[in-house]
């Protein structure tokens, strides 16, 4: 029990394979923030909140009519200046909600 050598002789740093239960799945174990509801939530919201913070400092690269990848960064700085109160209760509600419930 205490091999950190998982199946296969590959081996498993200690908080995964402590992680693993008897019916989990190595897959589970090792999830992305993105593949669950509530961390695409967090991952969605940070992002608002650092692109509307960051955009008066880097109008140049944060700009909402640019097109392609960059231009993603500039409408989600649009969303958190028009929104910023119903964005700053969700990620009040969001850290209460990560704090104490999960």
């Amino acid at each position: 029990q205490g091999s950190d050598v998982g199946p296969q002789g590959r081996f498993t740093p200690p908080l995964v394979s402590s992680r693993l239960g008897r019916g989990a799945s190595r897959a589970s174990a090792a999830m992305s923030a993105l593949f669950d509801f509530q961390g695409l939530l967090v991952v969605m919201l940070l992002t608002i909140c650092t692109c509307s913070y960051l955009r008066p400092r880097l109008g140049n690269f944060i700009h909402p009519k640019a097109p392609g990848f960059m231009g993603m960064f500039g409408r989600f700085a649009v969303i958190g200046d028009r929104l910023s109160p119903f964005v700053s209760v969700a990620c009040v509600l969001m850290a209460m909600s990560t704090l104490f419930i999960r």
